[in-house]
């Protein structure tokens, strides 16, 4: 049985902007911020990229691991690194150095302030 679910046909209402508690709340909300790397305490890693086709031409770089969920790492850069290209992530451990592999599927620059100052670029890799 399907339904219709267009709402082309609903009115919302009309939005009165000076109403004083649409204001209070606004202001309220006003200085919120969502924050999304906070559930991921940050970490420094080494990521390997390789420059060309032999394996001895790979360059190794810092890079801050900021989120890590559901075989997805984000990784925070100074530099943009290209999709589809293939990463080794080498995290300190106590007992050694933990190696992930995985494939840029996403990049950007941040869009934070203090990202954009500091010339930051997130990159989500697709772990292996």
């Amino acid at each position: 049985m399907g339904h219709d679910k267009s709402r082309s046909s609903v009115s919302v209402g009309t939005v009165d902007w000076n109403d004083p508690h649409l204001s209070s709340l606004l202001e309220k909300a006003d200085g919120w911020h969502l924050e999304n790397r906070g559930q991921f305490p940050p970490q420094e890693v080494q990521i390997h990229i390789n420059t060309g086709w032999a394996t001895t031409n790979t360059v190794c770089k810092p890079a801050l691991v900021v989120a890590k969920h559901e075989g997805t790492m984000v990784l925070v850069t100074r530099f943009p690194v290209p999709l589809g290209e293939r990463l080794r992530v080498d995290s300190p451990r106590d007992d050694g150095t933990q190696v992930a592999w995985g494939i840029v599927t996403e990049e950007r620059e941040g869009h934070r302030v203090e990202d954009r100052e500091c010339g930051l670029f997130l990159n989500w890799l697709r772990l292996d």
